[in-house]
């Protein structure tokens, strides 16, 4: 069973990733194309997210999982912007 402080700071990361990919994102909205390097890091940090969520969703009890599936799914719907903008 995951720890509910370690699954509480994780989902807290979760958050300022996307928060962070979502700057980087729209910086790349605009007329010029934004860092690319900024840009594949951001692509890097999700996919790690997204690895640590699919191993912490087996360690999770019920109440966890479904917290962490939520948080799973706006990981996945950020990599999905950032595929389809590329």
């Amino acid at each position: 069973m995951a720890e509910r402080t370690h699954v509480a700071q994780f989902l807290e990361e979760v958050e300022m990733t996307l928060q962070g990919a979502q700057q980087v994102f729209n910086d790349s909205q605009r007329v010029e194309a934004g860092d690319l390097e900024d840009y594949t890091k951001v692509q890097t940090q999700l996919q790690q997210l997204d690895d640590e969520l699919d191993t912490l969703l087996h360690a999770a009890t019920p109440e966890q999982r479904d917290e962490l599936y939520r948080a799973q799914l706006q990981v996945h719907q950020m990599q999905n912007h950032f595929i389809l903008k590329r």
